[in-house]
């Protein structure tokens, strides 16, 4: 047919061909021919070796090895990215938030808080403390230096009645022998009740209070065989006798001298520490209302609104405790300071004084057991009624001051002087009744206590109206210091409590007066 094209050859595998430069004559000329573009590629892969390409752009880095140190150094550091990218994060985020004015408030409400409740802790801390030493002072210290006390002056009874049993004719009377068996049980019982209140390394105090009940029973021993040898007539008894009250007087009296003197330190020295006003913690509290304040001028700056409610709530509050604790401090300062030393001061020197009547007594009886002089007597005995005189004084002083000074009291006071009177009287005329040799006057002026109608009293009768009028007094004396520890420990009562509770309710305050500012930003 006109116009028909020829079909193509069929190539001898069944393919046909077309003609040259066409597609289907590209892909036979492939086909056929496949080692010769094998031979090309491989021609291109060995001419191709990688001169011609850039250095940056070659992939030989992934065949390089890196050390084991860099590798360690790299770990490291991802390890610490690791461990503080979230708190950085956090402080970011913190910082940013604090940088915006709720922010700000949040930040000066915590600081409130914080400061308010470190202040009342702290007060109501230190307040718990102080009442819980001068519990201690009233209960332990105290009762340990009275205790030391009633040694001293037990002893320095016990003696004087020894001195004057012995003196008295015949075998000595069944009372002079009670009281002095009383007054030495009760030396020991107030050696005990002194080293119960003593720390186990006050090695000192232990030594003296262990010497003194070693030696105790070494004077009794004296005294009674002074007695023994008395009753069978043996000249040798007032040798003895005058050993025991050597012992006494030079080394037993002594160490109870020491021993009272310390512990009464020690009570004056606690109730002084602790009857001082709490600086410290006060400080924390004017610090809170100094923070409240300033706190209150920032957010008039920030708010444009003078005044908040729960601020001046809070700072209502901590003035409130600031007042509480100032007046308890006043009362504990008050009752502890002023009124203890007025009362501490004739409590001392009545005791001293009564201790040297003690003496000046044990001196008058011994001089009449040796038969010997008593000219040098007279000199001590003098300084003897001047002391007594002093802490009278002393204690009409403090009866002044106080004004719960009841008129026993007074009446104790006349009494003691007319008694001191008495005894001077009778001294004197012991004295001349000594010098003159008339020992059976000065027998009878220093042994009978029986008051005669008419006739002036003895020296024995005056000293014991004396010592018993000085230990009422005494007694007193005590009474009112306790009565001012007690006064210190009442001033303490809740204070802890009610500091902590009032500044608990600051804090609310604050958080509930900042409420309403954040709600208008949040």
């Amino acid at each position: 047919m006109t116009g028909a094209t020829d079909p193509p050859e069929r190539a001898p595998g069944g393919e046909t061909s077309g003609p040259t430069g066409t597609l289907l004559h590209y892909r036979r000329t492939r086909l056929r021919t496949p080692g010769n573009g094998s031979t090309r590629a491989s021609k291109r892969t060995v001419d191709d070796d990688g001169a011609d390409v850039p250095e940056d752009t070659r992939d030989h880095w992934l065949d390089e090895v890196t050390s084991d140190e860099e590798h360690r150094r790299r770990g490291a550091m991802v390890r610490v990215m690791d461990t503080f990218a979230v708190p950085y994060l956090w402080f970011r985020r913190i910082f940013s938030f604090l940088a915006t004015t709720p922010g700000k408030l949040v930040a000066i409400s915590v600081i409130l808080s914080t400061a308010i409740f470190a202040a009342g802790w702290s007060m109501s801390q230190s307040s718990s403390d102080r009442q819980q030493e001068l519990d201690v002072l009233l209960t332990t210290t105290e009762p340990m230096s009275y205790a030391a006390h009633n040694l001293y002056t037990s002893l320095s009874l016990a003696d004087t009645i020894a001195t004057t049993g012995f003196v008295q004719a015949g075998v000595e009377s069944a009372g002079t022998r009670a009281r002095y068996n009383a007054a030495i049980d009760r030396a020991m019982m107030s050696a005990t009740e002194s080293s119960a209140g003593i720390a186990f390394n006050d090695r000192e105090t232990l030594q003296l209070i262990a010497d003194i009940e070693r030696q105790i029973p070494i004077y009794t021993g004296l005294v009674e065989t002074a007695r023994t040898n008395n009753r069978m007539g043996n000249p040798v008894g007032v040798a003895y006798m005058a050993e025991a009250s050597s012992l006494m007087r030079e080394q037993i009296l002594p160490d109870a001298a020491t021993l009272f003197a310390a512990t009464s330190s020690n009570v004056r020295d606690q109730q002084h520490q602790l009857t001082r006003p709490q600086w410290v913690p006060l400080s924390g509290l004017f610090a809170a209302v100094f923070f409240l304040l300033v706190a209150q001028w920032l957010l008039w700056r920030m708010t444009r609104r003078r005044l908040n409610r729960g601020f001046l709530a809070a700072t209502a509050l901590m003035a409130i405790a600031i007042v509480w604790v100032s007046a308890s401090n006043f009362s504990t300062w008050q009752a502890g300071t002023r009124g203890f030393e007025e009362a501490s001061m004739p409590w001392d020197s009545l005791t001293a004084s009564r201790i040297q009547a003690q003496q000046a007594r044990t001196s008058e009886t011994l001089a009449l057991v040796r038969r010997q002089s008593v000219s040098d007597t007279s000199v001590s005995f003098g300084s003897t009624a001047d002391a007594i005189n002093l802490a009278l004084d002393d204690f009409e002083q403090a009866e002044g001051h106080n004004p719960l000074a009841s008129g026993a009291n007074r009446a104790q006071i006349i009494e003691a002087r007319t008694a001191l009177n008495d005894w001077e009287g009778a001294h004197d005329r012991f004295v001349v009744a000594m010098n003159t040799g008339n020992y059976a006057e000065a027998v009878r002026l220093a042994t009978t206590t029986t008051l005669v109608p008419g006739a002036p009293p003895t020296a024995a009768a005056s000293y014991d109206r004396l010592d018993g009028a000085l230990s009422r007094l005494i007694a007193d004396a005590r009474s009112s210091m306790r009565a001012f520890i007690n006064d210190g420990l009442a001033a303490t009562q809740l204070v802890s409590t009610a500091v902590l509770l009032l500044s608990i309710l600051a804090v609310l305050a604050v958080w509930i007066g900042v409420r309403p500012r954040l709600q208008e930003y949040l």
